[in-house]
């Protein structure tokens, strides 16, 4: 009796609890008395639609915050992509897909971050369209293809180079990398793993990379005086004793310390953590990315450096290091108007437009002349392009005089081609990154449907029968217009319209048009 008196009293009390929380009135009961709010931030819906009209459903960030940058505790940006508890893909994404996630803001929400906009209204400064319906063709970025399938790329059909992704899906993220980059308009600093693959593979790390001593009172000159490498490593100890390992550039009067970025991060393989950038005595590794406590890596300043005693040790062991380098893709772009001058690509910049230090352009790779102009811009998007369409970045050559065609995978797997590994001819002079579509088209005069429109041979009828006629004219004759910035061959003699072409010359070349690439671009 006793026992039955406590359990039914205790069910009192319960009760009593549920009565008093359901007549409660106050903040924790948002909405209508008495009933909850089933996600009432409308997190993830209408993610799937790419018309613009999900802006009000799909959680966006606050004024002043920035998206893919300052994750800090005052913003919701992380949650703008990801969700906790209820993300719907993989990585905690709010929708299933990259593609469908990233589109979700990218789709007109953003303003000028719109990559569908059609054809009439993409910018011919951007990287082109996803929204073209004339003669179009585009990047297939939606999760749909391998990232294998890229055209001129993955020749060795089965074999999979240690830290590629040739087996992985081709989208947004293969091209962009959404948390951040060294690369303007967050270009993938890592695409198809080529910034961590060996130099002797065709990537970007740099393999055995001696380490040298500076001696207490030498400076760097004469540490590295009579030192032939072109990239070395120098350790030094400052006044606190602490051990610092940074990489030293050679240039033309001398070593300078780097400006250009080490990638971190290691492939975790049945064989064995694979570190993307590491320092090592002889064949061991001493200090890597989380493996030794005690070093800190500054992979932003190009060094490595102690943090007590044991770390000390550590570095002082170094004898050579394994350099991973990040892809990175500058442009001469214009912050207010979020367009990009195309014709930087293949006419060079400035210091000054660039954004970016003289000395850190050079030890990314570019070439800097005495004047400030900064050339190479194109070559580095052509090997951004190479990391997956490997076998169309190389130089041209001359077959006949036994010259033999490079490749990324060995010249097994060479073909000739166009050069792409100069600023004459890159790939972005004749492509677009995104699509292309008849309406942002030029044809081998310079024009667009735009300009064609009252021309003669287009201007009879009413205004939409005229632009139907420069259409038809402007839409490219091949199913695929494989991203063409020119309609059908057009694009040959945009460049093939001087005197140093004269036997496939531009015959329609007239005095006003421009030399090579239209000024448009």
């Amino acid at each position: 009796m006793k026992k039955f008196s406590l359990s039914f009293l205790f069910a009192i009390m319960l009760l009593g609890v549920f009565a008093a929380a359901a007549s409660a009135e106050g903040p924790m009961t948002p909405g209508t008395k008495g009933t909850s709010i089933e996600n009432a931030n409308k997190t993830g819906e209408g993610v799937d639609v790419n018309d613009g009209s999900t802006a009000g459903t799909v959680i966006k960030a606050l004024t002043g915050q920035k998206m893919h940058t300052a994750y800090q505790n005052n913003t919701n940006s992380c949650a703008s992509c990801h969700q906790t508890h209820t993300a719907k893909g993989d990585q905690l994404l709010f929708s299933d897909t990259v593609y469908n996630t990233c589109t979700a803001c990218h789709d007109g929400t953003l303003g000028f971050a719109n990559v569908f906009a059609s054809g009439e209204t993409a910018k011919m400064t951007g990287a082109g369209t996803f929204g073209g319906s004339h003669g179009a063709s585009q990047h297939m970025a939606n999760d749909t293809i391998k990232i294998s399938a890229a055209p001129g790329g993955n020749k060795l059909e089965g074999s999979k180079i240690k830290g590629t992704a040739w087996g992985e899906n081709f989208n947004c993220a293969s091209c962009h990398a959404p948390h951040g980059s060294y690369s303007d308009r967050l270009l993938q600093y890592n695409p198809n793993g080529i910034a961590s693959m060996p130099a002797s593979q065709g990537g970007n790390q740099l393999e055995n990379v001696p380490v040298y001593d500076q001696a207490t009172g030498k400076t760097v000159d004469e540490a590295l005086a009579g030192k032939t490498e072109p990239v070395v490593l120098l350790r030094s100890t400052d006044a606190d004793g602490k051990v610092i390992v940074a990489q030293y550039n050679k240039g033309t009067s001398g070593y300078t310390k780097s400006e250009a970025p080490w990638l971190y991060g290691y492939d975790n393989r049945s064989d064995g953590k694979t570190y993307w950038s590491r320092l090592m005595e002889n064949d061991t590794t001493v200090a890597a990315y989380g493996s030794t406590k005690g070093v800190y890596f500054d992979y932003e300043h190009a060094q490595a450096y102690s943090t007590d005693a044991a770390g000390a040790t550590a570095l002082g062991k170094a004898t050579k290091g394994f350099l991973a380098r990040p892809i990175v893709v500058k442009m001469e772009k214009d912050e207010a108007t979020h367009t990009v001058n195309q014709a930087a690509y293949f006419g060079g910049s400035t210091v000054t437009k660039m954004g970016i230090s003289e000395q850190k352009l050079k030890d990314l790779g570019y070439t800097v002349a005495t004047d400030g102009k900064v050339t190479g811009i194109g070559v580095a998007m052509s090997k951004f392009c190479s990391a997956c369409h490997t076998d169309y970045f190389g130089k041209s050559v001359d077959v006949s005089k036994g010259e033999t065609p490079s490749s990324h995978f060995g010249n097994e797997y060479s073909a000739y081609r166009h050069s792409t590994n100069s600023d004459s001819y890159t790939c972005v002079r004749c492509h677009y990154g995104h699509g292309t579509d008849a309406y942002i088209m030029k044809d081998s005069l310079g024009r667009t449907i735009n300009d064609l429109v009252g021309t003669p041979g287009f201007d009879t009828g009413t205004p939409d029968e005229q632009k139907a006629a420069a259409l038809s004219y402007m839409q490219d004759n091949n199913a695929s217009s494989a991203l063409k910035k020119f309609t059908n061959m057009s694009v040959c003699w945009a460049c093939h319209n001087s005197s140093h072409a004269e036997t496939i010359k531009n015959t329609e070349r007239r005095d006003d048009h421009p030399n090579g690439m239209p000024t448009g671009y």
